[in-house]
């Protein structure tokens, strides 16, 4: 596998694996009986199904749109392999605070570097 490679499964692994979630969720949902003891129970979990395929669809429309931003030369690139970055995530102040993921190497880069 070539880098470019693992820029898809970093970007789009996640959803990928709520969408299987979700799956296995709706086919073990579909097959609860009603039952008047779960009666209340089943009407809720009849919308995880639904929540976890929306969950998944922005999974993977905001890597997406981060990915084209990147290939357009407007989003935010690593200062070491000039690969895309990730989403902001919060860091502890100690180290330096807000870092990203690059999808292409893996490093974590400071806010500083990308601000």
């Amino acid at each position: 596998m070539d880098r470019w490679d693992w820029v898809g499964i970093r970007a789009f692994g996640p959803a990928i694996a709520v969408g299987v979630v979700a799956v296995v969720s709706l086919v073990a949902f579909s097959r609860l009986t009603v039952s008047p003891y779960l009666a209340g129970v089943i009407d809720a979990l009849r919308w995880v199904p639904f929540l976890t395929l929306a969950w998944s669809l922005w999974l993977v429309l905001a890597p997406a749109y981060r990915l084209w931003q990147w290939h357009r030369g407007v989003g935010l690139s690593c200062p070491h392999c000039a690969g895309p970055l990730g989403h902001e995530r919060s860091g502890y102040a100690s180290r330096g605070g807000a870092y990203r993921r690059c999808y292409a190497c893996g490093n974590n880069t400071n806010h500083r570097h990308y601000e």
